[in-house]
């Protein structure tokens, strides 16, 4: 048989194009692929061309009182993931802060503690403890019945990547309160490639917007990371954290009507776009939670400018009355999937004003409510290269020279 040399890099843009899973076995081919599959270039090489792909390699994960993942599709098939946190036995119940690059950062529900979760390949990093210039929460006591007590503290997060400095970083706001009365919000940043925490001084005590109990974690996108906030003196407006620089910036909110009870905003990146579905509600005794949802609009932003794309007002047809949490486009980007109550999905087509609702399979039991997320598989991996599979430090090994590198500049041979 004839011996044909590839250059390295033909090789590496032809394994760039594959799913993550083929790519995990490739790893047992050769000694150079499964250099070349591990390698950082190759990672990012990788991923470059899954988020290229618009959403066609957009996953769904969903929190409840576990984690669980499902393919986008006409059915959807969640399977429970054997998540890091799983046999914690303080986390009864887990929350996703956000999804980045295929890195998803998860937490208990009281937002303890967090850890960056690969649900692809299924590596893990525990974030170490948060320092803290206040006390600490008693966490016991601070829900009952699934029902807040008075706050002592408030804590949100917020998770992406800084392409600058290839780091992925955690932006940690607790606001602190006694006897209910807000007294003051601390900010903490946690980045990866330090492995660390540091504090940073923004000199303001700006308050997360948090009506009732939805999430107020922030949303990515174009690394940085949007919150809804409210300093007490005007109406609520958007708060951006950008991840390079470490600065805020602030942008309004779209007009919306005023003569509603509540607002419940859900900010989020929805095709390629940042995104916000304004849930308006008034107050119902009657009601699961004590109010009722009369409409919801939805923003999209385009060119520094919100422009609504569509209104939804029957809610009796649309069969949500709490919230609805967009997620992601169709492919022929005429319908949205959105999340209903978190009990439910469903495709809205926005022109026909209808909704097709989505058989799901696998959803907690006894219609517990969740949260769905999007992420992309990858092969990012958050092994600690100073612990082994038990947590116990070791020493780091020297580099061999048969790594990456050589293996680029030496090609490799398929036999034809």
């Amino acid at each position: 048989m004839a011996e044909t040399t590839l250059p390295p890099e033909i090789i590496a843009e032809i394994l760039s194009r594959l799913p993550v899973k083929p790519l995990s076995r490739f790893k047992s081919v050769s000694k150079p692929w499964n250099s070349l599959i591990n390698s950082p270039i190759f990672i990012k090489l990788h991923l470059s061309k899954t988020l290229i792909s618009d959403n066609q390699n957009l996953n769904l994960i969903f929190s409840s009182f576990s984690i669980s993942t499902a393919a986008i599709a006409a059915i959807f098939q969640f399977t429970e993931l054997h998540h890091p946190l799983l046999h914690f036995p303080d986390c009864l119940a887990v929350t996703i802060i956000g999804s980045c690059n295929g890195v998803v950062c998860i937490a208990p529900f009281d937002k303890a503690y967090a850890c960056l979760y690969n649900p692809t390949i299924g590596t893990h990093r525990l974030v170490p403890p948060t320092p803290s210039r206040f006390p600490e929460p008693n966490r016991k006591t601070m829900f009952l019945n699934n029902r807040p007590k008075v706050l002592e503290h408030l804590i949100v997060y917020g998770f992406g990547y800084d392409s600058v400095n290839d780091d992925y970083k955690l932006l940690r706001i607790l606001e602190f309160y006694k006897n209910s009365v807000f007294v003051g919000t601390e900010y903490c940043l946690f980045s990866l490639k330090n492995n660390s925490w540091k504090y940073v001084d923004f000199g303001d005590n700006v308050q997360v917007n948090c009506g009732g109990l939805q999430n107020c974690d922030g949303a990515l996108f174009n690394e940085g990371l949007y919150f809804v906030v409210n300093d007490g003196k005007i109406r609520p407006f958007v708060r951006c954290f950008n991840l390079q620089y470490e600065t805020f910036s602030i942008i309004d909110l779209p007009k919306f009507d005023e003569k509603f009870d509540m607002f419940f905003f859900v900010l989020g990146e929805v095709g390629g776009r940042l995104s916000l579905m304004l849930n308006y509600q008034n107050v119902d005794h009657g009601a699961l939670r004590g109010f009722r949802m009369m409409r919801a609009d939805f923003w999209t932003m385009k060119e520094e400018a919100w422009v609504r794309l569509f209104s939804i007002s029957d809610m009796l047809s649309i069969g949500a009355s709490l919230d609805i949490k967009p997620l992601v486009y169709s492919k022929d980007r005429q319908k949205v999937l959105l999340q209903l109550d978190g009990l439910g999905f469903g495709w809205y087509d926005w022109e026909k004003r209808s909704i097709v609702r989505v058989l799901v399979h696998g959803l907690p039991p006894e219609n517990a409510p969740f949260d769905t997320w999007t992420y992309v598989e990858s092969l990012v991996s958050l092994e600690n290269r100073n612990e082994n599979s038990k947590g116990k430090t070791t020493v780091p090994k020297k580099k061999k020279k048969t790594d990456m590198d050589g293996y680029l500049s030496s090609g490799f041979k398929l036999k034809l």
